[in-house]
């Protein structure tokens, strides 16, 4: 601890100087140095201590007002206060405290107010009783457009791109990227609030907020696996044939062609390698299913081809419908001109959707969510983003939609 360099310069002029007098002056001030010294030794450990209270009321603010509206607000405030109980666990020594959490939902307002007490300089008595903190912190939802598309990659190349005239139709949606929004040629984005933590260019309606603040990845805690027991690496190839697949894992190239038709039973899909194609006009059909895609494995839907998945409606991916694990970083592809339901959330975290095609892309979705690292458009899609919430029995993840961690800010 750095001591003023005032109380330095003298304590060496006192201890420097032999002169009788000021030996004698030198050793009735010593005391007093002292106390000074350690004075200001606590005075700068009391200001560290209530910049971390600060901190921690901040964090526990945030978290607060992102969860408001999605659970109830009673186990809210407990939980945010288990929070805060944690992160002043290395104080509790020398510090004690109560915190309090209030929450205005007209406002969408959540407050934190932390109450301490911490030990002072000589016993409690400077000063008298302890140093006393009062720390407030109020975090606001900056509004209710919830979170459907996010691409939150920060590199060049993980930007939200849109080329020729594709189109991004999302009424009523938040639309948002950690670089840039790029809209070229004759493509637009219209949606209910567009941002981009970089710069925005193009037709874009509304205009876009641009240098707004980054959003992290909602399901960064997500435990995505390619695993499940070993399996034969079969491909199937159909033309004509009705193909169904019982939920588990899938280890080899599945490609369908001509009118060919694959169902998936209900359940978790895992395919560990190879590529799943469709094309001309075969047909991919699921309900209450999830497509988990390895690191070795991707898909392309090209063509007439019809795509028509429900997300899972229970367990651990309830609310997916197509999800790869973090170490895939293949190019995912819908080129399909009659993919027109993807009723869920599509989940690509360190990959690139690329839609292509010619038609709308999940305009019969009840609801569609799109999070990945990087999100391209080009040719003449239309991709749809519904938000129709209560359509469907499709559970929303937390973290988006009308739940969505995103527009939070502190306001004191």
């Amino acid at each position: 601890m750095r001591l003023p360099d005032a109380l330095v310069q003298l304590a060496r002029r006192l201890v420097g100087d032999r002169r009788g007098n000021v030996v004698t002056t030198f050793a009735l001030a010593a005391p007093v140095i002292a106390i000074l010294v350690l004075g200001a030794v606590d005075l700068a450990s009391v200001s560290g201590d209530k910049g971390n209270l600060q901190e921690v009321a901040d964090s526990a603010a945030l978290m607060a007002a992102k969860q408001m509206g999605v659970a109830d607000n009673g186990g809210l405030a407990e939980r945010v206060k288990a929070v805060i109980t944690q992160q002043l666990a290395e104080m509790d020594g020398r510090l004690s405290y109560q915190s309090a959490i209030e929450f205005d939902e007209e406002e969408g307002l959540a407050t934190v107010t932390i109450t301490a007490n911490r030990a002072s300089f000589f016993v409690n008595l400077l000063p008298p009783g302890g140093w006393n903190f009062t720390i407030v912190s109020k975090a606001q939802r900056m509004g209710t457009t919830p979170l459907c598309v996010l691409s939150f990659g920060v590199d060049k190349q993980d930007n939200i791109n849109l080329k020729d005239s594709a189109q991004i139709l999302a009424p009523g949606c938040l639309v948002h990227g950690n670089g840039d929004v790029t809209v070229e040629g004759a493509a637009s984005l219209t949606a209910g609030t567009v941002q981009a933590a970089g710069l925005a260019t193009g037709a874009i309606n509304p205009a876009a907020q641009t240098d707004a603040p980054a959003i992290d990845d909602p399901f960064a805690d997500m435990t995505i696996s390619a695993d499940g027991g070993a399996c034969s690496p079969v491909d199937i190839v159909s033309e004509l044939l009705p193909i169904v697949l019982a939920p588990g894992v899938h280890c080899g190239a599945i490609q369908v062609g001509k009118s060919g038709t694959i169902t998936l039973l209900p359940g978790e899909h895992v395919f560990r390698k190879g590529a799943l194609v469709l094309k001309e006009n075969a047909s991919l059909i699921g309900d209450n299913v999830v497509l988990v895609f390895g690191r070795d494995a991707q898909f392309n839907f090209k063509d007439e081809s019809q795509i028509r998945l429900r997300g899972r409606r229970q367990g651990a991916y309830a609310g997916f419908v197509i999800a790869t694990t973090r170490d895939n970083t293949n190019t995912f592809e819908i080129s399909s001109s009659a993919a027109r339901e993807l009723l869920g959330t599509v989940y690509i975290p360190n990959a690139t959707l690329v839609v292509l095609g010619k038609n709308k892309v999940a305009d019969q979705s009840a609801w569609t969510v799109i999070v990945a690292e990087s999100l391209q458009l080009k040719e003449n899609p239309d991709l749809v983003i519904n938000k129709n919430y209560s359509g469907t029995n499709v559970p929303v993840p937390d973290g988006v939609g009308p739940g969505s961690t995103a527009n939070v800010r502190l306001t004191e």
